[in-house]
Protein backbone atom coordinates (compact mmCIF):
# COMPACT_ATOMS: atom_id res chain seq x y z
CA UNK A 1 0.00 0.00 0.00
CA UNK A 2 1.41 3.24 -0.89
CA UNK A 3 1.75 6.08 1.72
CA UNK A 4 -0.42 8.76 1.59
CA UNK A 5 -0.04 12.47 2.38
CA UNK A 6 -1.43 14.29 4.79
CA UNK A 7 -3.84 15.99 2.35
CA UNK A 8 -5.34 12.54 0.57
CA UNK A 9 -8.69 11.63 2.51
CA UNK A 10 -8.29 8.37 4.47
CA UNK A 11 -10.18 5.08 3.56
CA UNK A 12 -11.00 4.40 7.08
CA UNK A 13 -13.00 7.78 7.69
CA UNK A 14 -10.46 8.67 10.76
CA UNK A 15 -10.31 12.04 9.12
CA UNK A 16 -14.18 12.73 9.21
CA UNK A 17 -14.60 11.14 12.44
CA UNK A 18 -11.55 13.84 13.99
CA UNK A 19 -13.50 17.11 11.85
CA UNK A 20 -16.49 16.07 13.01
CA UNK A 21 -15.11 16.32 16.54
CA UNK A 22 -13.35 19.61 16.45
CA UNK A 23 -16.47 21.23 14.42
CA UNK A 24 -18.45 20.35 17.74
CA UNK A 25 -16.25 21.48 19.96
CA UNK A 26 -16.16 25.46 20.54
CA UNK A 27 -13.09 27.55 20.81
CA UNK A 28 -13.03 27.70 24.63
CA UNK A 29 -13.23 24.05 24.77
CA UNK A 30 -10.76 23.04 21.92
CA UNK A 31 -8.41 25.79 23.88
CA UNK A 32 -8.76 24.37 27.44
CA UNK A 33 -7.94 20.81 25.74
CA UNK A 34 -4.64 22.12 24.45
CA UNK A 35 -3.85 23.06 27.94
CA UNK A 36 -4.58 19.88 29.03
CA UNK A 37 -2.38 17.82 26.95
CA UNK A 38 0.18 20.18 27.41
CA UNK A 39 0.16 19.46 30.57
CA UNK A 40 -0.10 15.70 30.34
CA UNK A 41 3.01 16.37 27.66
CA UNK A 42 4.94 18.46 30.89
CA UNK A 43 4.45 15.43 33.16
CA UNK A 44 5.66 12.63 30.76
CA UNK A 45 8.28 14.45 29.66
CA UNK A 46 9.25 15.42 33.84
CA UNK A 47 8.60 11.15 34.53
CA UNK A 48 10.93 10.31 31.22
CA UNK A 49 13.55 12.74 32.64
CA UNK A 50 13.51 11.26 36.37
CA UNK A 51 12.84 7.72 34.46
CA UNK A 52 16.32 8.37 32.42
CA UNK A 53 18.33 9.69 35.54
CA UNK A 54 16.58 6.83 37.82
CA UNK A 55 18.23 4.16 35.00
CA UNK A 56 21.85 6.32 34.18
CA UNK A 57 22.42 5.98 38.10
CA UNK A 58 21.39 2.46 38.39
CA UNK A 59 23.70 1.53 35.10
CA UNK A 60 26.56 3.19 36.64
CA UNK A 61 26.26 1.63 40.21
CA UNK A 62 25.68 -1.93 38.45
CA UNK A 63 29.21 -0.77 36.50
CA UNK A 64 30.73 0.46 39.39
CA UNK A 65 29.77 -2.85 41.47
CA UNK A 66 31.40 -5.18 39.00
CA UNK A 67 34.51 -3.55 39.49
CA UNK A 68 34.67 -3.20 43.31
CA UNK A 69 34.00 -6.20 46.01
CA UNK A 70 30.62 -4.96 47.65
CA UNK A 71 31.14 -5.39 50.95
CA UNK A 72 29.75 -2.94 52.72
CA UNK A 73 28.43 -2.42 55.99
CA UNK A 74 25.09 -0.39 57.01
CA UNK A 75 23.80 1.04 59.99
CA UNK A 76 21.24 -1.33 61.59
CA UNK A 77 20.30 -0.04 65.07
CA UNK A 78 21.18 1.67 68.52
CA UNK A 79 21.45 -1.36 71.06
CA UNK A 80 20.09 -1.23 74.19
CA UNK A 81 22.87 0.02 75.75
CA UNK A 82 23.69 2.67 73.28
CA UNK A 83 26.15 1.57 71.13
CA UNK A 84 25.79 1.06 67.37
CA UNK A 85 24.90 -1.99 65.48
CA UNK A 86 25.69 -2.24 62.25
CA UNK A 87 24.46 -5.23 58.67
CA UNK A 88 28.09 -6.62 57.08
CA UNK A 89 28.40 -9.32 54.50
CA UNK A 90 31.46 -11.10 55.28
CA UNK A 91 33.42 -11.64 51.87
CA UNK A 92 36.37 -13.76 52.24
CA UNK A 93 39.31 -13.71 50.05
CA UNK A 94 39.59 -17.42 47.86
CA UNK A 95 42.44 -18.20 50.62
CA UNK A 96 40.30 -17.04 53.65
CA UNK A 97 38.37 -20.31 54.42
CA UNK A 98 34.54 -20.60 54.87
CA UNK A 99 34.25 -18.91 58.10
CA UNK A 100 35.89 -16.77 60.43
CA UNK A 101 35.46 -17.84 64.12
CA UNK A 102 35.59 -15.54 67.12
CA UNK A 103 35.42 -16.85 70.55
CA UNK A 104 34.00 -20.18 68.96
CA UNK A 105 31.24 -18.49 67.09
CA UNK A 106 31.54 -19.15 63.13
CA UNK A 107 30.65 -16.29 60.81
CA UNK A 108 30.37 -17.64 57.16
CA UNK A 109 31.47 -16.67 54.25
CA UNK A 110 28.72 -14.60 52.13
CA UNK A 111 26.44 -14.30 55.06
CA UNK A 112 25.41 -11.02 56.64
CA UNK A 113 25.57 -10.26 60.48
CA UNK A 114 24.88 -8.01 62.81
CA UNK A 115 28.03 -6.63 64.46
CA UNK A 116 28.44 -3.94 66.92
CA UNK A 117 31.51 -1.77 66.64
CA UNK A 118 33.94 -3.09 68.21
CA UNK A 119 33.04 -6.73 66.59
CA UNK A 120 32.97 -4.68 63.22
CA UNK A 121 36.20 -3.76 63.64
CA UNK A 122 37.81 -7.07 64.41
CA UNK A 123 35.98 -8.75 61.61
CA UNK A 124 36.83 -6.09 58.70
CA UNK A 125 40.82 -6.31 59.92
CA UNK A 126 40.08 -10.03 59.91
CA UNK A 127 38.44 -10.10 56.26
CA UNK A 128 41.34 -7.15 55.21
CA UNK A 129 43.71 -9.18 56.02
CA UNK A 130 42.58 -12.50 54.32
CA UNK A 131 42.66 -10.49 51.03
CA UNK A 132 45.68 -8.64 52.17
CA UNK A 133 47.09 -12.36 52.16
CA UNK A 134 45.60 -13.36 48.58
CA UNK A 135 47.55 -10.69 47.28
CA UNK A 136 50.64 -11.82 48.74
CA UNK A 137 50.33 -15.52 47.74
CA UNK A 138 49.00 -14.73 43.92
CA UNK A 139 52.01 -12.99 42.98
CA UNK A 140 50.62 -9.70 41.99
CA UNK A 141 53.11 -7.45 41.96
CA UNK A 142 52.53 -4.38 43.69
CA UNK A 143 54.90 -2.23 42.29
CA UNK A 144 55.34 -3.24 38.50
CA UNK A 145 57.79 -0.65 37.70
CA UNK A 146 60.63 -1.98 40.24
CA UNK A 147 63.00 -3.47 38.10
CA UNK A 148 64.76 -6.65 40.18
CA UNK A 149 67.59 -6.96 40.40
CA UNK A 150 70.48 -9.98 41.27
CA UNK A 151 72.44 -8.31 44.10
CA UNK A 152 74.90 -10.55 45.75
CA UNK A 153 76.81 -9.58 48.90
CA UNK A 154 80.20 -10.34 48.69
CA UNK A 155 83.21 -9.92 51.03
CA UNK A 156 85.65 -6.82 50.78
CA UNK A 157 88.93 -8.78 48.96
CA UNK A 158 86.72 -8.75 45.90
CA UNK A 159 86.50 -4.89 45.07
CA UNK A 160 88.88 -3.43 42.91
Amino acid sequence: MPPRTPHDPSKDGEEDELNASASTETPEQLKARIADLEAQLRLSVGARLIAEEESSRLSAQAQSSMFTTNVTERFSRVAEDGSDVYWYRIDLAPCGGTEIRINGVPYYHGSTYEFRTDLLRTVKEIVSRTWDHENNIMGSNENVYKVAQDRVLRGGERRH
